[in-house]
């Protein structure tokens, strides 16, 4: 049974003598599980629970110059896509016997181009993490000063040097969104987006690619990621005169904009204006919503992701960008 709260605080030392194993052994079990055999963690953990012994992460990290918790970096809280991405990752450390730790990368209340709380990130780093996962980009000139391995998830890597990163192949999605908004007939197809960091600019530049290719119009109306930005940027387009048949958006809150502003303007989505986003996430799939959207394949780019910090974790510094295709999913916005 567990200690009283009036007993002293078990130590390593007496989870080592109840599972008769060297205290060397059970800091290892606790800190990199996949060096200990199945047998003997178990063993271990039966020991610490019998005795209510939890280890002091923060004694370690201050005892060895590094943790064992791999530290989760979100660009912002607002996109519901980080989540998703932060979930598989957690998945997979997990697996691999590591604890994760989950923050903001930014300051409260921050909107549009997401910007480095260097305090927080002090912080942070001062718990000594193993490694870290940034999820979503930062600004450019935002550095993480982070002593430690870095991969950066959904992220453009521009301007990130020295992590590896793992994200959607940003191309072949807004490929797939122009391509299905012709099928579907329509010919004055405009992107809303291109502003809030790296992600936005680059697939703005694939839009302005993929309609050149094809001898069509680009109209790029600016706006950055959140639904309030798509709003107002499409109902100015409308309002100087723009009259697209088709939309396309850099992610799904900004789609939502885009068809909450067609609603008030008084357009029929689809049938006046056919609407497509990026990133899948749930909102897109809601009722009342029905975004068609690009699917990132969120789950294997968070897993995707953590597998690679766990092998730049043990020793593998080659840095590598890996793209992941995605595939369009078609709902009533566009169809």
């Amino acid at each position: 049974m567990p200690r009283s709260s009036g007993a002293s605080r078990p130590t390593i030392r007496d989870v080592a003598a109840e599972a008769g194993v060297s205290k060397g052994l059970v800091s290892l079990a606790f800190k990199d599980a996949s060096k200990v055999s199945p047998l003997r963690r178990e063993r271990i953990l039966r020991a610490a629970d019998k005795l209510g012994y939890k280890p002091n992460f923060l004694a370690q990290s201050l005892a060895t110059e590094r943790s064992s918790f791999i530290g989760i970096l979100l660009s912002n809280l607002h996109n519901p896509l980080f989540p998703e991405i932060a979930d598989a990752a957690r998945v997979v450390f997990e697996q691999a016997g590591r604890h994760s730790l989950l923050t903001s990368a930014t300051g409260p209340g921050s909107t549009g181009a997401p910007r480095v709380d260097q305090q927080l990130i002090q912080m942070f780093q001062d718990l000594r993490p193993s490694g870290v996962l940034v999820i979503g980009s930062l600004a450019q000139d935002s550095a993480l000063p982070l002593d430690t391995p870095v991969v950066y998830a959904s992220s453009v890597p521009a301007g990130q040097a020295g992590g590896s990163s793992v994200r959607v192949h940003d191309h072949a999605g807004i490929s797939l969104a122009v391509d299905h908004l012709i099928a579907q007939g329509r010919e004055r197809i405009a992107f809303v987006g291109g502003e809030g960091g790296a992600v936005s600019q680059v697939r703005a530049q694939a839009y302005r690619d993929v309609l050149t290719g094809k001898g069509m119009d680009a109209r790029v109306y600016p706006a950055d990621l959140t639904e309030r930005s798509g709003f107002e940027a499409f109902s100015k387009a409308v309002a100087d005169g723009g009259r697209p048949d088709a939309v396309v958006a850099v992610n799904d809150l900004v789609g939502i904009g885009v068809q909450s502003a067609a609603d008030q303007i008084g357009l029929r989505v689809p049938a006046d204006l056919a609407v497509t986003g990026f990133d899948n996430t749930f909102l897109a799939g809601l009722h009342r919503i029905s975004l068609t959207s690009v699917d990132p394949q969120n789950a294997r780019v968070g897993a995707e992701a953590a597998r690679t910090l766990l092998a730049t974790m043990g020793g593998d510094h080659d840095l590598r960008e890996e793209l992941v295709e995605p595939r369009l999913v078609v709902r009533g916005s566009s169809s």
